[in-house]
């Protein structure tokens, strides 16, 4: 993980002191600009070892039944080292969850994030409503409020059973958001592939999306891909803040109607 930054840099002007306020005003807020990146290669023996007490790799594994499991499988990914396999029962009333999280961070309206995996999907399983990517917000949610925290955010789903992927916005109050590209695309099976999502925040219609598969892009929107204030205010709910703090990856959710197994490696996170 890295974190850049840079300091201001003075230029002494000669055309007077409005200019000179100018200068010393503007440049710092342009430099101060962050950039964050987060990778991960699993080059771990246990899944333990990627939980470490100081937070530096990932915050915690979500398991939400019995059965459901992660585990480093060696010699698995194409580079011949290690991979991340997620396994999960269908969901019953209950959500099923099986994947591998991390917070520290705060992505606000006006950034760009990329996210980027290598995923091995198996072949011959129904992928409808498979949720593989979530950015949320646990801050957000006001802590006395009656309804459970609903941790406002955006996800990456399979919409069918092939697993064209869209992006899901309704836990920012928002319909799915709708492929402009209006072409179905669905993700290889049966080895390993790239996938990347692209997300630029913002709570209007500055905000946008885009999915590429093996750098090939596949899917572009645009639209809300943060919860506003006013989208759930109409619920009686006052958000405390807006902007994600949690990145999930794996099998985020099994809405599907058999059990899945899947395989990542090479996560990359990182926005400016």
């Amino acid at each position: 993980m890295t974190e850049v930054r840079q300091g201001p840099a003075w230029r002494w002007c000669s055309l007077g002191f409005a200019a000179i306020l100018l200068t010393m005003v503007a440049v710092p807020m342009l430099e101060a600009r962050e950039h964050y990146k987060f990778s991960e290669d699993f080059e771990v023996s246990k899944l333990t070892d990627l939980l470490r007490e100081d937070k530096s790799r990932w915050t915690h594994y979500q398991n939400t039944f019995p059965q459901n499991k992660a585990e480093i499988v060696p010699e698995a990914a194409p580079s011949g080292g290690s991979a991340l396999r997620f396994f999960a029962v269908p969901s019953t009333k209950k959500v099923s969850k099986s994947d591998i999280e991390r917070e520290g961070f705060e992505l606000r309206s006006g950034q760009e994030l990329r996210i980027a995996a290598l995923f091995f999907l198996p072949p011959n399983v129904d992928l409808k409503d498979l949720f593989l990517i979530d950015i949320e917000c646990r801050e957000c949610w006001p802590r006395d409020s009656i309804y459970p925290n609903q941790s406002p955010g955006v996800r990456l789903k399979l919409r069918d059973r092939d697993g064209s992927p869209s992006v899901e916005r309704r836990k920012i109050g928002q319909p799915d958001m709708r492929n402009d590209l209006q072409e179905s695309v669905v993700l290889p099976r049966g080895r390993w592939f790239n996938l990347e999502w692209r997300l630029r925040l913002s709570a209007d219609e500055n905000g946008s999306s885009e999915i590429l598969i093996d750098n090939k892009r596949i899917y572009t929107g645009r639209g809300p891909t943060l919860p506003s204030s006013q989208s759930f205010e109409k619920w009686g709910i006052v958000l405390r803040d807006i902007m994600y703090d949690r990145f999930q990856i794996g099998i985020t959710a099994n809405s599907t109607p058999s059990p899945i197994e899947l395989l990542i490696d090479d996560v990359s996170f990182q926005w400016e």
